[in-house]
C-alpha cells in the first residue's frame, strides 16, 4: 500500500463519515451499506500497517525492536538443558522431554512466525535505507 491508496481510501473514509452525518437516523439500508465499506476499508489499512507496508522507518525500527525483545524474552523464559538438582533450576529433567516442552511452547508463541515476520520487517528497512522501493 503506498501514500497515494492510503490517501484515496482516507478521501473516501472522509466521504463515507459526511455521507452517515447527513442521513436521516432512520435510513439503515444504506447506514449499513456505508458500515461496512467503511470496516473493509479500515481492514484493508490495518492489513496494510501490520504488513509494514506503510511504515516510517522509525516505526519499521521500533517493530522491530519490539520483535527481538519478545523473542529473547521467549528464549529466557525456558529452562536450561543443564538443569539439574544441584541448580534447583529442574530437580534431574530429562533432556527429551524438557526439548519437546521446548517445541511446544515455540508453537504456543507462535515463535516461528514472530521470527518471520522479523526478517520480513529487517529486509523491508533494509530496502527503505537502500531507496528501494520494489519490496
Amino acid at each position: 500500500m503506498d501514500e497515494a491508496e492510503l490517501a484515496a481510501i482516507r478521501h473516501e473514509l472522509a466521504a463515507i463519515q459526511d455521507r452517515l452525518l447527513e442521513l436521516p437516523s432512520d435510513a439503515f439500508g444504506e447506514r449499513f451499506e456505508l458500515r461496512a465499506r467503511q470496516d473493509e476499508l479500515r481492514e484493508r489499512v490495518r492489513v496494510g500497517v501490520v504488513a509494514g507496508d506503510i511504515l516510517s522507518a522509525d516505526q519499521l525500527r521500533q517493530r522491530i525492536a519490539r520483535l527481538e525483545r519478545t523473542i529473547t524474552a521467549h528464549y529466557g523464559n525456558r529452562l536450561s538443558h543443564i538443569s539439574g538438582p544441584q541448580t534447583g533450576q529442574g530437580g534431574g529433567i530429562d533432556p527429551v522431554q524438557l526439548h519437546e516442552m521446548h517445541r511446544r511452547m515455540d508453537a504456543a508463541a507462535q515463535i516461528d512466525d514472530t521470527k518471520a515476520n522479523l526478517r520480513k520487517l529487517r529486509d523491508r528497512l533494509a530496502a527503505m535505507e537502500r531507496g528501494d522501493t520494489s519490496s
